[in-house]
């Protein structure tokens, strides 16, 4: 009934994908208020809780595995797999990406000191230990998901912009469980969930831009995820947290995706029927 149903296929996957984690990896940890092990403080719940927790990351990642290998069996798994280590997209595309993340970072920076504090550049280079793991956790568990399996459908019936809000929003509901579950960053730092979901939805949308223009290269996705991922855990560690702090760290990344959306916006809002090509 779902095969060569672009938009049902991505609807299952959305209703897997947030059905196993509320119902069966994070929802009954934070209805319950287990602890799992936090990143920030010196909580750490039980092994079993956090076996839960850590296993609940890769659901994204291991539902379209599954989803990809019973709609198009092996072959669909090998075209998959080479987009993952699809690693030449072009150095104007790694720079685009490390730029992307140079400039929200600076932005975030700019905020920190207009609030009045002070910020210890050095904690970039302190914490590259943790780099590697943040690959696995969180780039590659959840975006052979969100952009290997859910955008490039959304794009067969649907613009790059609209598609990209679409996945924005499931993403954020996706982490909906993480601000109820004890242990958490999202639940230690009182991060408000509008404002995550919010930074989540736009930077989608840059995603979108970076993976349409690297031929649908999976790895640009997770290459963007990573870097982001460890400026943010960063910057994090390093500012004292503010309810004023919390609504505006998201700011940086919103201008620049207004930016991208302003300067191309032809791309973004066409029908994406010459997916992969790079700008003009």
């Amino acid at each position: 009934m779902f095969r060569n149903n672009p938009i049902r296929e991505v609807v299952l996957f959305f209703t897997l994908t947030l059905g196993l984690s509320y119902f069966v990896f994070w929802g009954p940890l934070a209805f319950f208020k287990i602890p799992t092990i936090s990143f920030v403080s010196d909580i750490k719940g039980p092994i079993w809780a956090i076996v839960l927790y850590l296993l609940g990351g890769f659901v994204p990642s291991l539902t379209a595995i599954v989803m990809t290998w019973i709609l198009e069996g092996t072959a669909g798994l090998k075209h998959l797999g080479r987009r993952l280590i699809q690693f030449r997209i072009g150095w104007q595309w790694y720079f685009a990406t490390i730029a992307l993340v140079v400039a929200g970072t600076a932005g975030q920076l700019v905020i920190i000191k207009l609030l009045g504090q002070e910020f210890n550049n050095s904690l970039f280079i302190q914490q590259l230990g943790s780099a590697l793991p943040l690959l696995i956790t969180g780039p590659l568990s959840e975006e052979i998901g969100w952009r290997g399996f859910a955008l490039d459908r959304l794009q067969k019936k649907l613009n790059p912009l609209f598609s990209s809000l679409i996945i924005g929003l499931v993403w954020g509901l996706w982490h909906l469980p993480l601000f109820g579950m004890i242990g958490t960053s999202q639940h230690e730092l009182a991060i408000p969930f509008i404002s995550f979901a919010a930074g989540l939805i736009s930077v989608s949308v840059l995603y979108t831009w970076l993976y349409n223009n690297t031929k649908k290269s999976i790895w640009t996705a997770v290459f963007f995820h990573w870097i982001f991922t460890y400026s943010m855990q960063v910057v994090a560690s390093g500012v004292t947290r503010s309810a004023i702090y919390n609504w505006l760290e998201g700011i940086p990344y919103l201008l620049i995706t207004i930016i991208v959306i302003l300067v191309w916006k032809n791309q973004l809002l066409r029908m994406n029927s010459e997916e992969g090509n790079a700008c003009r």
